[in-house]
């Protein structure tokens, strides 16, 4: 799955060593995370709700707040592909 995500939204995957390349990558990490958490979370929250389970439910706020390091993820990638001042 790694691997068609990696050859479908990157381009030149190889050339490690390019910027843009490497932007790619942690842009996709990033977007993942985000998907991966935010899923997780609904699911999680729900079930919580439908069993009356507070840890079910306090497992999906867990991922909430681990989808936002993600979005971080992302923030600090864009922030690090700016020219330096």
């Amino acid at each position: 799955m790694t691997k068609l995500l990696i050859r479908l939204f990157v381009k030149n995957s190889e050339d490690v060593l390019n910027p843009a390349v490497r932007r790619s990558y942690g842009s996709l990490s990033g977007g993942v995370g985000i998907f991966c958490n935010l899923f997780l979370c609904i699911i999680k929250i729900a079930v919580g709700f439908l069993t009356a389970s507070i840890s079910i439910t306090a497992d999906g706020l867990n991922n909430l707040s681990d989808m936002g390091s993600s979005v971080i993820t992302l923030i600090g990638f864009k922030m690090a592909g700016k020219p330096a001042d």
